[in-house]
């Protein structure tokens, strides 16, 4: 059997990853998914995405990841703006089993991109027990981004900020199952022109971390904004300099 046939098999039987592709035609090349073979701990394995694409090739706007065998199988979905001309996109995530990740993108020309890899977990992420930070440390965000961007080249940005992701599944230390509670949105503009858009779920791991390259096409001021689903939100801004 041809290894597109398999890759169409596997994700065909998820419900939200079918929903994702739609009635367009899947191609399994063009992206490539990073994760360990094996999580030794399943509340925060490593993942990179970074596409694999011809420079000529269509830009891809949107990204959606899914855990297919977590309690919630939508991990994030993120929408590129125009200065980020590729993928290459890191985070952590929440694996409750042993299972297939899967990852949709969808270029600006329509075309529909899925790659797969399959991760053995040691310990769940989904149902440990919750530890929260202190309180007077969350929504502590930090971000880094170039001293000073070249021109029309790509520049690494990192984004952190302290959040528990409480899941509503896992039991805090004495024994109670807190509400869901996870930071939902984050967006990040330079001026006025966006440059990510992420929606977030509770699939994602605590301390929501975020790396990806932009190519921003001129100075002014990054503003980065994290929004919690209880409607609390945290901003905070960088300058861009073009050298």
């Amino acid at each position: 059997m041809a290894p597109g046939t398999i890759l169409a098999e596997a994700w065909r039987r998820f419900d939200t990853v079918r929903n994702a592709v739609g009635d367009a035609t899947v191609s399994e090349n063009g992206l490539d998914l990073s994760l360990p073979l094996v999580a030794e701990d399943g509340s925060a394995v490593p993942l990179t995405i970074t596409s694999i694409l011809p420079a000529d090739a269509p830009r891809i706007q949107r990204l959606s990841i899914f855990a297919s065998g977590n309690p919630t199988p939508e991990v994030a979905q993120f929408e590129f703006g125009p200065e980020v001309p590729s993928v290459k996109l890191s985070t952590r995530i929440r694996l409750s089993e042993s299972q297939t990740v899967f990852v949709v993108a969808h270029t600006d020309d329509g075309d529909v991109l899925v790659t797969q890899r399959d991760v053995r977990v040691t310990t769940s992420g989904c149902v440990a027990p919750a530890q929260a930070p202190a309180a007077s440390a969350e929504m502590n965000a930090r971000v880094r981004i170039p001293e000073a961007w070249q021109p029309d080249a790509e520049g690494e940005i990192i984004t952190m900020i302290t959040h528990p992701m409480t899941t509503g599944l896992a039991q805090d230390a004495s024994g109670n199952t807190p509400p869901q509670r996870i930071i939902k949105t984050f967006e990040v503009s330079l001026d006025d022109r966006s440059l990510l858009r992420a929606t977030f779920f509770r699939s994602l791991a605590a301390n929501p971390y975020l790396r990806f390259d932009a190519s921003p096409q001129q100075s002014g001021v990054m503003r980065f904004v994290w929004t919690e689903d209880t409607g609390r939100a945290v901003e905070e801004t960088a300058p861009v300099r073009l050298a």
